[in-house]
């Protein structure tokens, strides 16, 4: 397992996972990151399946269609992480969040919006163990993937 820490997400990213967050209210939102490493590149909102209000379960058929998609493209991407909003609650994880955190090496952004300004934060979480990360926002995300060319 990769050490970080931080992730890289541009600002437009940022105000996406903000913006869905929102829309989704009173659920949860959630989608995947795209990207290499510890770089996002951009985010892909999906279906949450989750029943309830404090919950998320991204629809597994998009999660299968989005990992297709990922295979055709050059330079490769790969899904990093998954994203999902607290519309109430705390920007940490909540217990239900580290239990089903499978995929350790997953960048893990929690979009909260118990306050007045949403708050976004982003971890790592690894046999029930939660360490956070910190954002780095950059201006071009495309140009920091490794194999780009920058367009």
């Amino acid at each position: 397992m990769t050490q970080r820490a931080a992730v890289r997400i541009r600002p437009e990213t940022i105000r996406g996972l903000v913006a869905h967050a929102r829309r989704a209210r009173p659920r949860e939102a959630c989608g995947f990151l795209v990207g290499r490493g510890a770089r996002v590149a951009f985010s892909v909102p999906v279906r949450n399946i989750a029943r309830g209000l404090t919950r998320y379960r991204a629809d597994p058929a998009e999660h299968l269609a989005l990992r297709r998609a990922l295979r055709e493209l050059v330079p490769a991407l790969e899904i990093v992480g998954v994203y999902h909003s607290h519309p109430r609650g705390r920007t940490w994880p909540s217990e239900t969040d580290i239990a089903e955190a499978l995929y350790p090496d997953w960048i893990h952004v929690i979009v909260g919006l118990a306050g007045r300004r949403a708050v976004v934060r982003a971890f790592v979480m690894t046999r029930g163990r939660v360490r956070r990360l910190a954002i780095a926002r950059v201006s071009n995300g495309w140009s920091r993937i490794p194999g780009s060319s920058g367009a």
